[in-house]
């Protein structure tokens, strides 16, 4: 039984370094004076309504394979690569859409429905809806 204790303490301390660590994260990004245009990551937009948050993410030219979207606690993050074009038997003459890594992290204002939520991949727009939740939190 005790050792059961040490593995659930030992689970809940990474839990709160981890945490701490993506918050440090998003407080960086968000007071980061850096132009979007600059960056790796993807516009987006955000609309919240009553029942919902709706995410709108630009992911030209990239299929369900290159991305990844997860859900932690109240973060959604959606990350991946922009793969690197391969044309056989062609040089470029101009390069300017690199083989980049990017990720958007998204704090909701709100608690969430687990498994309630819904992602489609149209015309190179990723739409992310979360419904709210009906629990009591403190965000």
């Amino acid at each position: 039984m005790n050792d059961n204790y040490d593995s659930n303490e030992k689970i809940r301390f990474i839990h709160g370094l981890l945490k701490k660590e993506v918050e440090d994260l998003i407080h960086f990004i968000s007071s980061s004076k850096v132009n979007l245009a600059d960056t790796n990551s993807p516009p987006m937009d955000v609309v919240i309504n009553d029942k919902e948050v709706i995410i709108y993410i630009e992911l030209p030219g990239l299929t369900t394979s290159h991305f990844t979207v997860y859900q932690y606690d109240d973060l959604v993050v959606i990350e991946g690569v922009r793969p690197k074009m391969v044309m056989p038997k062609a040089s470029f003459v101009r390069v300017e859409r690199e083989s980049v890594r990017f990720r958007r992290i998204l704090r909701l204002p709100f608690c969430v429905n687990e498994g309630d939520s819904k992602a489609k991949l149209k015309d190179g727009v990723l739409e992310v809806h979360i419904s709210r939740g009906a629990c009591e939190c403190s965000l």
